[in-house]
């Protein structure tokens, strides 16, 4: 079960989202009369409490698919659990149930202000943090606890101090009762995240192998690891350098201390993107975040701070690593990036210069063409003029317009660039070879010979290419001065000049 909490102060807001538009079910109400005067009477009791601040009081609780839909009784007790735990019996309530989802859930409206003492619920007592037991759910005491702990173990907080946490610990002591879909603890998560890097660190790990075809740094976690716990940082650098691994400080930039190292990335040396966090090395039994890596090193060991920017080209005195091996030159990568963004700089000025003509050039023909049939109208008798401008908008004014627009078309498709390659991509072309570049001309690189064409790569490659655009089938129509002329035409176009 997944509880979620919000506070607010508009409960007309909140009633239109619960019940307006939505398949729902009144589940229960208290201390109201009605669902369409809940939020009013609610609002009228808040105001008498000028003090409070978040009077709306939004709760959503949401049970697991393979729960099924528990019984209206079913939520109703965990409703009064809930209310019990917040010290909130007595207060004005709404529970809905929505159905516009595959599993079973519920939203409550509670007013924070009680309608007996038009006050919020007084402050509850709390376990202090040092009589805390790890592991253990925090809730409000009772009165009977309060009466067995010492003073010093006891603390005052309001009502709603640390909500969120409560309802989800409520919410593991629900599934336990009921037998429902049980989900994870705080101490069970915080077991998991200590064992290794997240669910979602490792899918972007293996989206990237299958992207690149390279090898993830997680597939050598056992070795890295055997040289981050090296006695100092020369020996775990040329013991990392041996496996084809290097590290760098991971900065961060203020404008008031400047550049300073919070922590420490480990990267592949023939791939510098192929790259990780050192805390996403982290065992259950030992963590490798750069602070925890150091309190595991000698006293008299030189720290990370001291040593790294003395040696931050300590790569190249390695014997395990070639000089040209240790970082790949991206001299030319990075002319060809920044000619690829100059060129597509100048061909979006020129494109924004085309659609301030092209909307100018549109609006002044069709004020034109709208002037020419009014006059030609005003020349008809009036059964006749709606036909006429039907069929003048029909046979000239959309064919020039559309004529305009694809004038347009074909201007905009000789600025369309290619896409910006990427490194791998760009490495694996031949770069000297590449087609020279005048300083006015847009960069485009040719697609390598050995690349399969793909429906990407020819879609990439016609998007380069300028489009040739075909001139309409249908025949210009001529507009003549003549009205009788022009009936005739329309008469015969029509069948109805025999």
């Amino acid at each position: 079960m997944i509880p979620s909490i919000s506070w607010g102060r508009n409960f007309a807001g909140l009633e239109i989202y619960l019940t307006h538009n939505r398949d729902h079910e009144i589940l229960d109400m208290r201390e109201v009369s009605s669902i369409h005067n809940a939020s009013a009477e609610m609002a009228l009791v808040a105001e008498q409490a000028p003090r409070a601040k978040a009077v709306v009081m939004h709760i959503s609780l949401s049970a697991a698919v393979e729960d099924g839909e528990l019984s209206d009784e079913t939520w109703k007790h965990i409703i009064d659990d809930l209310l019990d735990e917040f010290g909130l019996h007595g207060h004005q309530l709404v529970a809905v149930r929505h159905r516009d989802k595959q599993y079973d859930h519920i939203h409550l409206m509670i007013c924070t202000v009680s309608p007996l003492t038009l006050k919020t619920p007084s402050k509850q007592a709390f376990l202090a943090p040092h009589a805390r037991q790890k592991g253990v759910a925090s809730f409000a005491l009772k009165k009977t606890e309060i009466e067995r702990l010492p003073v010093a173990d006891v603390v005052w907080r309001s009502f709603n101090q640390f909500a969120l946490f409560r309802l989800q610990d409520l919410c593991r002591a629900i599934e336990k009762r009921l037998e429902l879909r049980q989900l994870r603890t705080h101490l069970e998560m915080e077991g998991v995240r200590e064992v290794g890097p997240s669910r979602r660190t490792k899918a972007a790990h293996e989206h990237r192998q299958a992207r690149t075809g390279e090898r993830s740094l997680l597939e050598r976690a056992d070795d890295i690891r055997a040289a981050l716990d090296l006695p100092s940082w020369h020996q775990a650098g040329r013991a990392l350098a041996a496996i084809g691994v290097g590290f760098e400080a991971a900065l961060r930039k203020s404008k008031k201390t400047g550049a300073r190292i919070v922590g420490l990335t480990l990267f592949d040396l023939r791939s510098v993107n192929n790259r990780i966090k050192a805390s996403d090395l982290d065992t259950a039994q030992r963590r490798y975040g750069l602070l925890q890596i150091e309190k595991r090193r000698p006293a008299d060991a030189i720290s990370f701070e001291r040593w790294w920017p003395e040696n931050t080209d300590y790569l190249r005195a390695c014997p395990e690593m070639k000089a040209d091996e240790v970082r790949p030159n991206r001299t030319e990568f990075e002319l060809y990036r920044t000619q690829h963004f100059e060129a597509r700089r100048l061909a979006r000025l020129e494109r924004d210069r085309l659609k301030r003509a092209h909307r100018a050039k549109r609006k002044a023909l069709s004020e034109r063409m709208t002037k020419q049939r009014k006059e030609e109208t005003a020349r008809l008798p009036s059964s006749q003029r709606r036909s006429f401008s039907v069929a003048f908008t029909k046979n000239v004014r959309l064919p020039q317009l559309q004529a305009v627009d694809d004038e347009h078309r074909a201007q905009m498709g000789k600025h369309r660039l290619p896409r910006l390659l990427s490194y791998a991509l760009f490495m694996a072309q031949n770069v000297p070879e590449k087609s020279v570049v005048k300083h006015s001309d847009p960069v485009f690189y040719e697609m390598p010979a050995h690349k399969p064409i793909t429906q990407e790569a020819a879609a990439e490659r016609s998007a380069s290419a300028p489009r040739r655009v075909q001139s309409k089938a249908e025949p210009e129509i001529e507009t003549d001065a003549d009205i009788e002329l022009q009936l005739a035409r329309m008469a015969q176009q029509s069948g109805r000049s025999r």
